[in-house]
């Protein structure tokens, strides 16, 4: 009887052990290779939500541009109708793809920019890979504003993102990249932090250790080091963030922190009744290039 019990609780043990393993690789896999939207699906969402604006009038042109390690990375270049040596390159946010960044075209080709949309690494018409959201993606942006510069010469470039785009666009900044200012909407300050509260409050934040030792292991890269408020200290390029005040995903505090962080000239707008990445639509064309405008005056950029 007693090796009868012993075999039942090594059988009930190992059970637990796969389980948790599962159960651990399946979070994993959750971050680092999401079901991402299709193009197709991107371009619906923005035309229902009145977010597709003037696009298909705009001339645009298709090109391959190489990021970390080789990988192949989908952009558009979308002109601005009156020629201008200002461009803006804009990283959508995470599952999205470079459609879900023509939100924001209009109002900077208002601006006399021409914009630059690409598909993030595992995103869109790219090879499947792992997103780190905000690692090898800054990596991939910081090999996309050198051949922007070697393809259109002596211009002027900010960047432009979206909640794991405005965490790539903030972490890019560590490597002192020949930018002139970053807007940054509704981006999170550490990846681990994030996805730590996330965790925490669907009362499985202990098992967030495990996770990231599976993201080591298995994907290369540790979530702790995903950390643009580590990026910042000491930067000086400037900063805007704009973060919705109703965004229970990526709280506003975690633009406070990184506000707080850099030590260049920075500007917080918090928007009222918009949730996770719904400022732009939240607030429409007008007010939020306002706000883009406004800060683009403060820096004394032309």
């Amino acid at each position: 009887m007693k090796k009868i019990i012993i075999a039942i609780a090594i059988i009930i043990v190992l059970v637990a052990i796969g389980w948790y393993c599962r159960f651990i690789f399946g979070l994993a896999s959750q971050m680092a290779n999401p079901k991402v939207s299709t193009l197709e699906k991107e371009i619906s969402w923005e035309k229902e939500h009145k977010l597709w604006g003037d696009y298909d009038d705009y001339e645009k042109e298709d090109y391959i541009v190489k990021g970390l390690n080789d990988y192949d990375l989908h952009v558009t270049l979308v002109k601005n109708p009156i020629p201008s040596d200002k461009y803006v390159i804009i990283s959508h946010g995470f599952k999205s793809n470079r459609y879900g960044a023509v939100k924001y075209v209009d109002s900077y080709i208002d601006l006399g920019f021409n914009c630059i949309i690409y598909d993030m690494r595992d995103h869109g018409e790219n090879e499947k890979a792992a997103v780190s959201l905000g690692q090898f993606e800054s990596e991939d942006l910081y090999k996309l504003i050198e051949d922007t510069y070697n393809r259109y010469g002596n211009i002027k470039l900010g960047l432009h993102g979206e909640s794991m785009g405005a965490a790539t666009s903030l972490m890019v900044l560590a490597k002192k990249p020949k930018v002139d200012f970053v807007v940054a909407d509704c981006g999170f300050d550490n990846l681990y932090d994030l996805i730590h509260t996330s965790y925490g409050v669907a009362k499985v934040g202990f098992v967030l250790p495990s996770v990231n030792a599976v993201m080591k292991l298995r994907y290369g890269y540790d979530m702790k080091k995903t950390s643009p408020k580590d990026a910042l200290v000491g930067n000086e390029v400037p900063v805007c963030f704009i973060h919705g005040e109703a965004d229970t995903f990526i709280l506003p505090d975690n633009s406070q922190v990184n506000k707080a962080a850099t030590a260049g000239y920075s500007e917080l707008h918090l928007v009222p009744n918009a949730a996770h990445a719904q400022s732009r639509e939240v607030l429409g064309k007008a007010e939020y290039r306002g706000i883009i405008g406004d800060f683009l005056n403060n820096i004394d950029f032309k």
